[in-house]
C-alpha cells in the first residue's frame, strides 16, 4: 500500500512534549562518554546532567548508556543516534546563528519605491557604486504610492525613498536624508527670467502647471496661497516630475519643484531658477523600511550604503541650490 507523511502538526505536537534541550546533553554524553566531563562541557552540575539523562531513557524507552571500566558505553540506540544528532544539532546551530550577507556575492533582488524626482536626483547615481560592490544583486524600483508606510505595513517595497506626510508608525523605522525647500523654475528665456527677482505679482499673473500625484486639485503653494487669501492661475495638472520639466522648456508655464530636483535639472535643460515669492515650510527628506527588515543582514547593507550615498549627493545638491539662490 503507498506511504504517505503524516501531517506535519501531528510531529509538531509530538515534540512539543519533549525539552529538546536534552538532545544537547545526549550530544555531549556521547562525545565525552562521562555524566561529569559532559557537565562541565554544557556548564552545569553532574545532578543535572545525571537528571537529564534520566528524561532522555525515558523519551527514548532505552538505556542508552551503561557503565563500563572506563565511563560510560553507548548502547546500540544510542549509537545509531550519534550521527543524525550532530547533523540535526548543526543544521540548528545555523539556523540560529546571525545571517551573513556577502554583497559581491549576492544574487538577491532589492525592491525600493521613490517618486521619479526621487529616482533622477538622488538614487540614480548610486545605482554604479552600489554594482561595484555588488556585482549581481537587483534593483525593482517601484512608483511612490503616497502612502508609503502602509505599503510596507502590506508587504511591498522593502526601502522607500519618501517625505512622510504624518508621523511614522510604530512599525516603521527611518532615517533622515536632509531638508530642501521650493523653488520656481521656467524656460530660461521666459520674460520673467530676465529680472533678478520673481515678485509675487508677476508670480500670481503667470500661468503655472502643477504636479500632483494622487490627483489633487491643489498643492503646497496652493495651500499657502490659500492662508494669504490668494490663488495662482493652474492651467495644467499632470503626474510626472521630469516631463514636467520639458513642458516649461516648451512653454510659458512656471513650475514650483523642490530646490534639489530643480538644481539636478539645470545642467541638462535650458532653464531659470528662482526663489518662490511667499514662504513655504522646509520639508525632509527620509529612507524608511519596515521592522520586519530591520535586522535583516542584506537589508541593513542596502540601506546605510544607499543613505550614505544619498545623503552625500543631498549635500552636493544643497550646497549646488544655496550658491544659485546666493543664501
Amino acid at each position: 500500500p503507498p506511504r504517505y507523511r503524516e501531517p506535519l502538526a501531528m510531529h509538531l505536537a509530538e515534540l512539543a512534549r519533549h525539552d529538546l534541550n536534552t538532545l544537547v546533553a545526549l550530544h555531549a554524553l556521547l562525545e565525552t562518554r562521562s555524566v561529569s566531563r559532559a557537565a562541565e562541557r554544557l556548564n552545569l552540575s553532574q545532578p543535572a546532567v545525571s537528571r537529564t539523562l534520566g528524561r532522555l531513557r525515558e523519551a527514548f524507552d532505552d538505556p542508552l548508556f551503561v557503565r563500563a571500566q572506563r565511563g560510560l558505553r553507548p548502547t546500540a540506540r544510542a549509537e545509531a543516534l550519534r550521527q543524525p544528532l550532530a547533523r540535526l544539532l548543526q543544521e540548528l546551530g545555523a539556523l540560529l546563528a546571525p545571517p551573513e550577507f556577502s554583497p559581491e556575492d549576492s544574487q538577491r533582488r532589492f525592491q525600493l519605491a521613490t517618486t521619479d524626482y526621487g529616482m533622477h536626483a538622488f538614487v540614480a547615481p548610486q545605482i554604479a557604486p552600489l554594482h561595484e560592490q555588488a556585482p549581481g544583486i537587483r534593483l525593482d524600483i517601484q512608483a511612490y504610492g503616497g502612502n508609503v508606510e502602509q505599503q510596507l505595513e502590506e508587504g511591498g517595497p522593502e526601502l522607500a525613498m519618501c517625505v512622510p506626510t504624518a508621523r511614522v508608525p510604530a512599525g516603521v523605522h527611518g532615517r533622515e536624508i536632509g531638508d530642501d525647500q521650493f523653488v520656481c523654475v521656467m524656460r530660461k528665456d521666459h520674460p520673467l527670467a530676465a529680472k533678478e527677482t520673481l515678485s509675487l505679482e508677476d508670480f500670481l499673473a503667470a500661468s503655472h502647471q502643477l504636479i500632483s500625484m494622487g490627483g489633487d486639485e491643489r498643492g503646497a503653494v496652493d495651500l499657502k496661497l490659500a492662508e494669504l487669501g490668494l490663488s495662482r492661475q493652474v492651467v495644467m495638472r499632470q503626474p510626472h516630475f521630469l516631463a514636467a520639466f520639458s513642458v516649461s522648456c516648451h512653454s510659458d508655464l512656471l513650475l514650483c519643484v523642490p530646490g534639489c530636483l530643480a538644481i539636478s535639472m539645470l545642467d541638462q535643460l535650458p532653464l531659470a531658477l528662482r526663489p518662490l515669492p511667499i514662504t513655504l515650510n522646509r520639508f525632509s527628506y527620509w529612507l524608511v523600511w519596515h521592522e520586519r527588515l530591520h535586522h535583516d543582514a542584506g537589508h541593513r547593507w542596502l540601506r546605510q550604503t544607499l543613505s550614505t550615498g544619498i545623503q552625500a549627493r543631498h549635500r552636493e545638491l544643497s550646497q549646488r541650490l544655496r550658491q544659485r539662490l546666493g543664501s
